[in-house]
């Protein structure tokens, strides 16, 4: 089992809901789909600008993204928590502890995903910066690298980081989290509905 995910957010009050999310997709034939994707956003690199989903430029081939995972065999994943509804723990003195938030809404993802059914589970991720920079960066990565040996004993789970021009798979991950964070902001359904079975949506289990 192959997992693409990326994260979207809204941290300013005045920006409207303020909420994290984790989104993206989980495939079994990651390469016949890398192979579909880069068909597809082929035409677009010609112009020399780097593909983001957050790019209007872009804004037909988030389209398509999602036409292409309506067609493959792929589940859609989605986490969302609302920060109003995130337990005291979760803060300290000064603001959100923000990367343990992530940590527990990725652990809640993977519980939902059964992954100990699986032999092997890559789970590639958009790399991000973390507080506390390198230290930060490390730590994040032990816990999550914990609580996957701890929980999926006898499945072999490997968590990467990686940018998304490095993985086109992670590229498209970032449209899909585009596609939700859209949803989530302007609390519009359509967006996601025509997913229907293909989609895992967990909202709030904080």
């Amino acid at each position: 089992m192959n997992i693409y995910l990326d994260e979207s957010y809204n941290l300013q009050k005045n920006r409207g809901k303020m909420f994290i999310s984790i989104n993206g997709f989980a495939v079994l034939k990651a390469d016949r789909l890398r192979k579909r994707w880069g068909h597809i956003r082929a035409p677009h690199t010609k112009h020399k600008r780097r593909i983001h989903a957050t790019d209007p430029y872009f804004e037909d081939l988030r389209a398509k993204s999602i036409t292409l995972l309506n067609n493959s065999d792929v589940t859609i994943l989605s986490v969302f928590q609302l920060i109003q509804e995130i337990p005291h723990d979760y803060f300290d003195k000064l603001e959100m502890k923000f990367d343990d938030v992530y940590a527990d809404l990725l652990k809640k993802l993977f519980k939902e995903l059964s992954l100990q059914e699986y032999k092997r589970v890559n789970i590639v991720i958009d790399s991000r910066k973390h507080p506390g920079g390198i230290s930060g960066k490390k730590y994040f990565q032990e816990n999550i690298d914990k609580f996957l040996k701890d929980e999926f004993s006898g499945t072999f789970c490997s968590f990467l980081p990686t940018p998304s021009y490095l993985d086109t798979l992670v590229e498209l991950a970032d449209f899909v989290s585009n596609t939700f964070y859209k949803s989530y902001q302007q609390d519009d359904k359509s967006m996601v509905a025509k997913l229907g079975s293909k989609l895992i949506q967990i909202k709030n289990p904080l």
